[in-house]
């Protein structure tokens, strides 16, 4: 199967490569905790010392925190990204683009972020096992997840487009009488 971006989700990333790259590295941070996360609940071990399981836990509680305000300010970006771009979804509308259509459009280019901040998410947390290997070799393991990639991609890109379908609505409304009176 091949995954055809559209032209217009491809410029808007374009238009704003600043913009892309903060959505990717928010993305690969929040992809990077989740895995360090899991990493250290498996690396815990079956018989642990009390010294291993306190740090462990309190590690652990900590990276679910961080894990749970980036997922919302992933979500409240992209919500408000898609009210910024009330206009431009208006003219769409106007022009007889469908509400699925541009649904379609902004889960593009969630797809897009989502994917790159995987890798680089990823990457991020290979270099976190390696820090905490040369920081805490007795105290602390992370053991590399392969297994959690794809469902650490599936919940990280669950808050953009929970945050895009919410807002589209709101946009959509707006945008049209933005578009037809001419402002």
């Amino acid at each position: 199967m091949k995954l055809v971006i559209s032209t217009i989700a491809r410029e808007h990333l374009r238009q704003e490569p600043l913009h892309a790259s903060v959505k990717i590295f928010a993305t690969a941070l929040e992809i990077s905790i989740l895995l360090s996360w899991v990493g250290i609940r498996r690396g815990i071990g079956p018989t642990p010392s009390i010294h291993r399981l306190n740090f462990g836990m309190f590690v652990g509680w900590l990276l679910m925190f961080a894990f749970a305000v980036s997922f919302l300010f992933v979500s409240i970006a992209r919500y408000s990204e898609v009210l910024e771009m009330t206009q431009e979804i208006g003219v769409l509308r106007v022009l007889g683009a469908t509400t699925g259509f541009l649904l379609d459009l902004l889960y593009q280019d969630t797809l897009v972020i989502t994917v790159l901040g995987t890798i680089v998410g990823i990457a991020i947390a290979f270099g976190v096992q390696w820090f905490v290997a040369l920081l805490f070799p007795n105290l602390m393991t992370l053991e590399t997840a392969f297994d959690w990639w794809p469902i650490a991609a599936a919940i990280s890109a669950t808050g953009p487009f929970a945050g895009a379908a919410l807002a589209l609505p709101r946009s959509i409304k707006h945008g049209v009488k933005e578009a037809l009176s001419g402002e």
